[in-house]
């Protein structure tokens, strides 16, 4: 599989003894959370134990509307705000990155008691590793979802990056699996149910 090339990169994926046409059975859905791809008939997996999201083009479908005075105005999915609500029970711990320093980024997080908050980030990597380090995290353990260019180096450390399906193509080449579902489209439910039901990340097409 085509990633960014980074000496920061360790290997992401244990190769398992498992074959691709095992079950899901094989991951139990249980913090922590597994995360396989099939490649070559060959099943690899490895734990996800945190979920750090990008925000606009990720919970968002990357749009906004400015009103008369000012106001800014962003629309989130009801099927991403019951999949992290569930995901939090599970013990998935969440972060939000976001290049973007709109107030409705906080708005979010406090709906979702989401208290890692990286707003006007011009270093996403950066924002990863204080983010796993704060939780005693290897980056291994850790899934970076972002839809763009400046995604790319949190992408290149992530031990599992994923963008939604209509992300920016350098994203989608970069990242170790693409969503059917497009941002605020549900793209971050899609990941979260693979992640909970312990389902193996197919190879990106």
């Amino acid at each position: 599989m085509k990633r960014i090339s980074s000496p920061l990169k360790k290997s992401v994926f244990e190769k398992s003894g498992a074959t691709a046409g095992l079950s899901s059975s094989v991951f139990p859905g249980v913090s922590p959370h597994t995360a396989g791809q099939a490649s070559s008939g060959t099943l690899f997996q490895r734990t996800v134990r945190a979920v750090a999201l990008d925000v606009d083009g990720v919970l968002t479908d990357g749009a906004f509307i400015w009103g008369p005075n000012g106001e800014e105005f962003k629309s989130f999915s009801f099927h991403d705000v019951m999949g992290i609500s569930l995901a939090r029970k599970s013990g998935l711990i969440f972060a939000l990155i976001s290049g973007e320093a709109s107030p409705l980024v906080d708005r979010f997080a406090r709906k979702m008691g989401i208290t890692d908050v990286h707003k006007g980030c011009t270093d996403k990597a950066a924002a990863l590793e204080d983010f796993a380090a704060r939780h005693g995290l290897s980056l291994e353990e850790v899934c970076f979802i972002g839809d763009d260019v400046n995604d790319l180096a949190a992408f290149a450390i992530a031990g599992l990056a994923v963008a939604p399906g209509d992300a920016h193509p350098k994203a989608k080449q970069a990242a170790d699996y693409v969503a059917q579902a497009g941002g605020g489209r549900g793209a971050v439910r899609e990941i979260l149910d693979r992640l909970m039901d312990g389902s193996p990340f197919s190879e990106k097409k």
